[in-house]
């Protein structure tokens, strides 16, 4: 859970909702990257690529810093297509809201592992580009 949470950027709002201090990296992204292909790599059920592995741990780090770099560029195209406000909404509502439903299924079809890295990522303006930090709610006519 910390490596992931260091991975992943954990957000300062999270931590305060969970009571919990707030992670951040102290070591290069590449070691946890590392670790992360050793949990991945040392248990693959093809012997050859277990005994690859063990023989060029190294080898297998940038291809996941890749496939992670391709998978937060794919994260924020569909951010774009939903909009600021539907970036900032849980995976709940906007479920819930028929037009931007509507917008999701067709957009998941081709990036199908939205839904998780939302989960992840919505409210953390490192990952999520659009996200705002303004309640959506939020009425400001009265002011005017």
């Amino acid at each position: 859970q910390e490596a992931h949470l260091k991975i992943f950027s954990d957000s300062t709002k999270d931590s305060k909702e969970e009571g919990r201090t707030r992670q951040q990296m102290t070591t290069q992204k590449n070691v946890y990257l590392q670790q992360l292909a050793a949990t991945i790599f040392e248990n693959d059920e093809d012997l050859k690529v277990r005994e690859y592995f063990k023989a060029h741990p190294l080898a297998f780090t940038k291809p996941i810093q890749s496939r992670y770099f391709s998978l937060h560029k794919k994260y924020n195209e569909i951010n774009v297509q939903l909009g600021q406000t539907g970036t900032g909404l849980s995976f709940e509502a906007i479920n819930g809201n028929e037009k931007m439903r509507s917008i999701l299924d067709w957009l998941l079809v081709a990036f199908p592992w939205w839904v998780d890295l939302h989960g992840w990522w919505r409210t953390n303006p490192t990952y999520n580009t659009l996200f705002s930090t303004a309640d959506p709610g939020q009425d400001f006519a009265p002011e005017a």
